[in-house]
């Protein structure tokens, strides 16, 4: 028996720390002492506060709530955008039905850009837009109905750039420099203790830790379930860690 991996880095910002919460709560309700690692919890939790810190900092920044909100609309048009292509693709039309099939060959490649980081996505959508400009797809995106849908798009990207160009001229790029150390730091001590848990299960056996282990290897199990569905387009909330 021992404590399972989690690839603590592909975790979001919020996610991230939800984790060391949910981690820090089932330690001090098994106690630190009974583990044998006060003195490693202890060196946890100031990490822990100083991440807590970190994060708070960054959401606190104007721009952020308003980079959510245009994100989010940003995303409803790219996947609007594909279900009326998809629509088009059953036309009664020939032309129209053959055009929104090239189209939609374009749309499958970028149909979970979605599921990137902000700035990754915004770089995936200006491809997007532009190779849909093309002459070998603006005719067919004209005629399956989708030019407008291609402005919109366009524009709601460029307006999610824009605020976030906004946030780092605020400062807001130093905070996430700090975050993202902070997040270095309480994971490197994270799994300070879980070697040290799982050394102990080797040289005195199970019993002691068992619930422990059995307990966080779930919450683990929880937490890459979800970053697997994340990273598979089903998403919403906060966008990336690298924000």
């Amino acid at each position: 028996m021992k404590i399972e991996k989690i690839h603590l880095n592909n975790e979001r910002n919020d996610a991230h720390f939800q984790f060391m919460t949910e981690f820090r709560d089932l330690v001090t309700a098994h106690t630190a002492a009974a583990l044998k690692i006060t003195p490693q919890f202890g060196a946890f939790t100031r990490l822990y506060n100083r991440e807590d810190e970190a994060l708070r900092k960054v959401s606190a920044s104007a721009f952020t709530p308003k980079i959510h909100e245009a994100d989010a609309e940003r995303d409803e048009t790219l996947s609007g955008m594909y279900e009326v292509c998809k629509g088009m693709c059953k036309h009664w039309i020939p032309a129209t039905r053959d055009a929104a099939r090239r189209v939609q060959v374009v749309l499958k490649t970028y149909k979970h850009s979605g599921s990137k980081p902000v700035n990754e996505e915004t770089s995936a959508i200006y491809n997007l837009v532009q190779e849909l400009r093309t002459d070998k797809y603006a005719d067919d995106a004209g005629t399956a109905g989708l030019t407008e849908w291609v402005n919109e798009l366009e524009r709601r990207n460029n307006a999610v750039e824009t605020l976030v160009k906004g946030r780092f001229n605020e400062g807001a790029s130093k905070t996430d420099v700090v975050l993202k150390d902070a997040r270095r730091e309480t994971d490197a001590a994270f799994w300070d203790i879980c070697d040290i848990i799982n050394v102990y299960v080797i040289l005195e056996g199970a019993a002691n830790y068992e619930t422990f282990i059995r307990t966080l290897n779930e919450v683990i199990k929880k937490y890459s379930v979800k970053h697997h569905k994340h990273k598979h387009g089903e998403h919403g909330g906060q966008s990336g860690g690298g924000e």
